[in-house]
């Protein structure tokens, strides 16, 4: 861990140097007397205390790198910084965007970093445009804000006032402020294996997708738990446009690109040419490939549908600290935490939620100072892109990281990789210590692929139950088994496949990668009954049945296909 200091003066560069002063001059106490002697004790004993108590904890280092003491950073040294760790940051391969740092409204940092095309070999640049994901869900909650600044909606007005054909049971329980504050216990679409596979691809009328995977049982009372939920912001989109009986894109032209100026950011359409748009990657453990397609439209619509650029983000930011947009009361409760509910375990298990509306809410404490820093941040993650950006209030500062890369299901590199450079450049920006982000460690995707290359699969899971991480969702060994087909490896693959549905028995998911293993080794029976298994948990899905349906016609006497 490498970390650069920073201190408020260029001569005593801690305590101990103070310490040691004393000690020096209190050695030759025989040439002074009385009220000089008893100044120097007090200084030496007052020291001492000072070093005890407030000296620099120890920091781990890298023998062969140096720890530099520098003073309080001007706007070079901190565009210096700054630069130090988005290079080392993007040189380790986990980010190619775009950054910007700002400082009492001007911009002290701006660079791009990465390719916004790879097969082109096309450079990311300052206009590049990214797609947001839930970073968009602050501009959600400010129409919602400049509707109830208008009378047109209130926060305690339920889904039903505005979607009588939501489904009265629930819809009259949830409120705006549930679906603003994530408290509503709708269950987010997304984290359905399916989302990804299928529902994310498929076009569908915005009421039609609402009904379909908006609408299911409450995993609790609203207003009784932080969760969160896409679906509470898809469900928002759809009540702004009930109510202006305008589109969600243009409410957010009318009401935020138009009057801020922000001409390089709106509604993303995938469909639509948008010049200078940033074409997105997953970048996996073993390889960078272009990212899964998705729609935009209705889902994630208002939750994470917006693209934008760093300059245009900035602007907002600007606003933001302005009434131009909306009253300072109603800004106010944007930015403030409704901690009076519990987090669920999935989101950390907090005792308080630090959610406003469309924004967090939290402390970023120093690991060495112990300073806090209040940041008022957002995170995005969509396929083939992540998003963050910060408001850092006590210094008028804002910081934007904008990213055409994402992880795989079940890995999360870039993501992490992402956040530790946010940390370490609010570091720089509150004069914090900071470290030069490092390679990331070597994942458990690519250690278990190499023990079964190297060791046998037996190995593998020997290692995997002593010392590896399950994922929660169940295929924890699903990356290193599709990396083994690819290899050919088809025994092995299966190994692991088997073993995960061992762990989990109830992931489908699992049982059609398995059945398609069968398939391509020749062993049919096994396939059938696999997937014969499968169905009994899942009745009539329909990817299962086609796959019954090809292992039958494999069995039966070959002719042609009608």
């Amino acid at each position: 861990m490498i970390y650069h200091g920073i201190t408020s003066t260029n001569f005593l560069h801690s305590p101990f140097d103070l310490y040691g002063i004393a000690t020096v001059l209190v050695t030759v106490r025989f040439v002074m007397h009385g009220p000089v002697q008893r100044l120097l004790k007090t200084l030496f004993l007052l020291a001492g205390i000072i070093a005890f108590v407030g000296g620099p904890r120890p920091v781990m280092a890298n023998p062969k790198e140096l720890i530099a003491n520098k003073p309080t950073l001007s706007t070079k040294d901190k565009k210096e910084a700054l630069h130090e760790i988005c290079e080392a940051t993007a040189r380790n391969g986990y980010f190619s965007g775009v950054v910007l740092v700002a400082e009492n409204g001007q911009v002290i940092y701006r660079k791009a970093f990465g390719l916004a095309n790879r097969e082109w070999e096309i450079p990311n640049s300052i206009e590049t445009k990214f797609r947001l994901a839930s970073v968009s869900k602050q501009f959600c909650s400010m129409i919602v804000m400049q509707l109830i600044q208008d009378g047109k909606l209130n926060l305690n007005d339920s889904i039903t006032n505005y979607l009588p054909s939501y489904r009265q049971d629930t819809g009259e329980r949830v409120t705006i402020h549930h679906l603003l504050a994530h408290q509503s216990g709708i269950p987010d679409f997304t984290s359905s294996f399916d989302y990804r596979n299928t529902t994310a691809r498929l076009l569908f009328e915005k009421d039609e997708f609402i009904k379909r995977f908006c609408s299911g049982d409450l995993t609790h009372n609203p207003g009784e738990l932080y969760s969160y939920s896409n679906a509470g912001y898809v469900i928002l989109g759809r009540i702004i446009e009930k109510v202006t009986k305008k589109s969600y894109d243009h409410n957010l032209r009318d009401r935020i690109t138009q009057p801020l100026g922000m001409a390089n950011t709106g509604y993303d359409s995938p469909h639509e040419l948008l010049t200078k748009r940033a074409c997105g990657y997953t970048h996996g453990p073993f390889r960078v490939q272009n990212a899964p397609y998705i729609e935009m439209n209705p889902a994630p619509g208002a939750a994470g549908a917006i693209y934008s650029t760093v300059d245009d983000l900035f602007a907002w930011d600007r606003a933001l600290a302005t009434d131009k947009l909306l009253k300072e009361n109603l800004r106010d409760l944007m930015f403030t935490p409704n901690t009076s509910v519990p987090e669920c375990q999935a989101a950390g298990g907090r005792q308080h939620s630090n959610y406003g509306y469309g924004w967090r809410i939290y402390n970023v404490i120093h690991p060495t100072t112990q300073e806090k820093t209040r940041v008022i941040n957002h995170g995005g993650a969509i396929s083939g892109f992540r998003a963050l950006v910060n408001r850092i209030p006590s210094r008028n500062a804002f910081v934007a990281l904008l990213c055409n890369q994402g992880d795989p299901p079940g890995s999360n590199a870039v993501w992490l990789t992402l956040n530790r450079m946010n940390t370490e450049i609010i570091h720089v920006v509150t004069e914090q210590p900071y470290k030069i982000p490092q390679n990331p460690p070597r994942s458990q995707d690519q250690r278990l692929y190499q023990l079964v290359c190297s060791k046998g699969v037996d190995t593998a899971i020997s290692w995997f139950e002593e010392k590896g991480k399950k994922n929660p969702r169940g295929g924890s060994f699903a990356t290193a088994a599709s990396e083994l087909l690819r290899s050919g490896k088809l025994k092995e693959a299966i190994r692991l496949y088997e073993y995960d549905i061992l762990q989990t028995p109830n992931k489908v998911w699992l049982y059609r990668k398995l059945a398609d293993t069968y398939i391509q080794s020749g062993q049919l029976e096994k396939a059938a009954n696999i997937v014969g298994q499968a169905l009994t948990i899942r009745p009539g899905d329909e990817r299962l049945i086609g796959l019954q349906n090809e292992i039958r016609y494999s069995f039966s006497p070959k002719s042609p296909r009608p």
